[in-house]
């Protein structure tokens, strides 16, 4: 499940892209490299896990009806996602896990980060995300196996936060905050259960992203949830 998992936090807070006004929140540089630690916190116990994300350069793809062109993030678990800087912002446009011959466009560029006179505090967008640790519990997986995804609404909160990771102290961080809600069918006497989600991204300029914080407070016979925690541990340029 922590390989799904790891690939799940990359998906909302994919750090990285080139210069932005501000500072370089975004930096995309072929060579570059994080290592992240994640906590996993669940009320059936505790996980740790190492993440490594390097960036491989300019790459495209061809669809039926366009060739996409990004810069390639791959993760220590072999999967790609390609990013668009934009005027407005940087967006992800695609993605390739292990198993795929190539990458997949999305069916919409998805905004990870704005940039120029959007990036400010107050600044709002609207993604659909899934659950990062959220699961049903036996027997219920079988007849539900995945979670729906869920919208949730991302805010620019502030953009003078100092955070202490294991790679240093960054100050000037740009902080996002998201909150959305996940609904679920419990039981016939239950019905459908809503289950607000929080979640923060810390953006330091000159490395992108160096912290991440999602809360799933869910702890039910049916389905778990819980928190995950990922820090920047190391970043080489």
């Amino acid at each position: 499940m922590l390989k799904i998992l790891s690939v799940a936090v990359l998906a909302l807070g994919l750090a990285a892209c080139s210069k932005v006004g501000g500072g370089e929140y975004f930096p995309l540089d072929e060579g570059l490299q994080w290592h992240y630690k994640l906590d996993f916190v669940m009320p059936d116990g505790k996980n740790k896990k190492d993440l490594m994300i390097r960036s491989m350069g300019q790459s495209s793809f061809k669809t039926e009806d366009d060739e996409i062109q990004g810069m390639v993030r791959r993760t220590s678990d072999g999967t790609d996602y390609l990013v668009q800087e934009r005027e407005d912002g940087f967006y992800r446009v695609g993605k390739r896990v292990i198993v795929q011959t190539k990458p997949q466009a999305d069916k919409a560029p998805r905004l990870i980060l704005p940039k120029g006179r959007n990036l400010r505090v107050g600044y709002t967008w609207t993604m659909d995300t899934s659950p990062y640790v959220a699961h049903w519990m036996p027997p219920f997986i079988e007849a539900n196996a995945s979670i729906k995804p869920f919208d949730m609404v991302y805010e620019i909160a502030s953009l003078d936060d100092t955070v202490e990771t294991p790679a240093g102290v960054f100050q000037k961080c740009v902080r996002v905050d998201g909150m959305g809600k996940m609904v679920f069918y419990a039981d016939a006497s239950a019905g459908y259960q809503e289950i607000l989600i929080n979640h923060s991204e810390w953006y330091a300029p000159g490395v992108g992203l160096v912290k991440l914080e999602r809360d799933e407070p869910l702890d039910t016979s049916i389905m778990k949830g819980g928190k995950v925690t990922m820090v920047l541990s190391s970043f080489m340029d």
